[in-house]
């Protein structure tokens, strides 16, 4: 059987709703059932979170049956989440604003949880990111978006940069679609392959919103490349500056680390020879002595 985690710093909280009287016959709410009774990891600490339904006492009311919930309490963690939203949109920063790998992340999330003794693992760092794809994708209806098609028409149309994060073999790969110019989510998906078909698929909702396509942004993977091609033939593209200069730099910074190398090991060297002088100074006769007898002598 599984074993429940343990942390060195808890803090337990227990969450009421907002509102004491029930907007029906006004009288005092009372407590009728415990919703959630969990552990939730933030960014500021473990929280035990017990969270309490209330209801209207009176059974004659109409509002009886109606459970009043803490909205501090569901901001904390989406359901059936150990990690809190607060986590989850580090990782989604971390990945579309900052552009961090995988590993990356991983890094930083393990800094920040570590002063609260508490570790997360690798994969889970990629669900995280799933969740934040999920939540984007519910909040990115753009085709009933009127304020930001009025935006699209006032900058001539989109740009469709296409991104996808890297999971570890075997897995499935995340991928968003969205407009460079205005920042806007179009689409968040996870596939099981990146074959151009699969990739067409997956820009299919954008084509479908029949706004003009500027230009088009992706990595250097071919599959992305065949797919905007044949899915805009006569629209500019351009690949990722920041995927491109992250390839340029590679040769720079392979020459830069065995330079530091050879630096390292020099200076060691130097260090060695430099104590074992040190030594023979210390005691000049050792050649025909012991060290004991010189430094006696």
């Amino acid at each position: 059987m599984k074993r429940c985690r343990t942390y060195p710093q808890v803090s337990r909280h227990w969450y009421r709703p907002n509102e004491h009287q029930c907007p029906v016959c006004q009288r005092t709410l009372r407590q009728a059932m415990t919703l959630t009774r969990r552990t939730v990891i933030t960014l500021e600490g473990v929280i035990r979170l017990i969270h309490a339904g209330y209801r209207c006492p009176d059974a004659q009311c109409a509002g009886h049956r109606r459970t009043y919930r803490s909205v501090q309490a569901d901001a904390l963690a989406l359901p059936g989440m150990t990690y809190g939203l607060d986590v989850v949109l580090l990782v989604g920063r971390l990945r579309l604003r900052e552009h961090c790998t995988v590993d990356e992340i991983h890094q930083e999330v393990l800094a920040r949880l570590a002063p609260l003794g508490v570790k997360i693992a690798r994969r889970e760092i990629l669900y995280l990111f799933e969740t934040y794809c999920t939540l984007l994708r519910a909040a990115s209806e753009a085709k009933e978006d009127q304020q930001w098609l009025g935006q699209v028409e006032k900058n001539g149309g989109i740009i469709v940069s296409v991104d996808g994060i890297q999971p570890e073999k075997g897995f499935d790969q995340v991928y968003l679609v969205r407009d460079a110019l205005t920042g806007r989510v179009l689409v968040a998906e996870n596939v099981t392959s990146s074959e151009t078909a699969v990739m067409k698929d997956l820009l299919a909702p954008v084509v479908a919103l029949g706004v003009r396509v500027l230009g088009t942004i992706s990595d250097a993977q071919e599959s992305e490349l065949l797919a905007v091609e044949q899915l805009w033939p006569n629209v500019p593209h351009q690949v990722c500056q920041f995927h491109a200069l992250r390839e340029a730099i590679k040769p720079a910074y392979e020459a830069d680390r065995k330079v530091k190398t050879a630096m390292r090991k020099q200076l060691q060297r130097q260090h060695q020879s430099r104590a074992q002088a040190t030594e023979t100074e210390a005691c000049p006769g050792e050649s025909g002595r012991s060290g004991a007898a010189c430094c006696a002598g």
